[in-house]
């Protein structure tokens, strides 16, 4: 199957792989993420929500931007890079890394992430990301 093929009647690969690069791409500045969300769509970050703020399900799309608005208010991400895509049908599984500097304690440190994504036509439906929570947790660490 070549980068141009179908893989449903309403997505082909290339325009897949541009919504990921977009999502990743706009991922600090999360009021850029609205048109690629459809608003029913689902993000769930791996944890337990009782001991992370930022794990859980977020259900709809203003829930979303509203818990990547949080992330960016706590945590700057100073880079990402996409590490592997693997695209089939309408579902994508994405490895990157994103260096991160925690606003109030100034710590940095690359967070190796997990992401698959779910599209229905051209629209994400479905993120279900897994991160370092570790790393996360001593990023808010003040070292003394």
């Amino acid at each position: 199957m070549s980068e141009s093929d179908s893989l449903s009647p309403e997505i082909a690969r290339s325009s897949f792989d541009e919504i990921i690069e977009a999502l990743l791409d706009r991922r600090s500045n999360p009021k850029l993420l609205s048109p690629l969300f459809a608003p029913e769509a689902d993000w769930l970050m791996n944890g337990d929500q009782a001991s992370w703020t930022y794990a859980g399900l977020r259900c709809s799309r203003d829930s979303i931007l509203a818990y990547l608005n949080a992330f960016q208010v706590e945590f700057q991400q100073r880079a990402l890079r996409r590490l592997e895509t693997l695209i089939e049908g309408e579902q994508a599984c994405v490895r990157y890394e994103m260096e991160l500097q925690h606003r109030g304690t100034r710590n940095r440190a690359m967070l190796q992430c997990l992401c698959f994504i779910r599209l229905e036509g051209d629209k994400i439906v479905e993120v279900s990301e897994f991160v370092d929570s570790a790393t996360l947790f001593r990023l808010r660490e003040s070292r003394a």
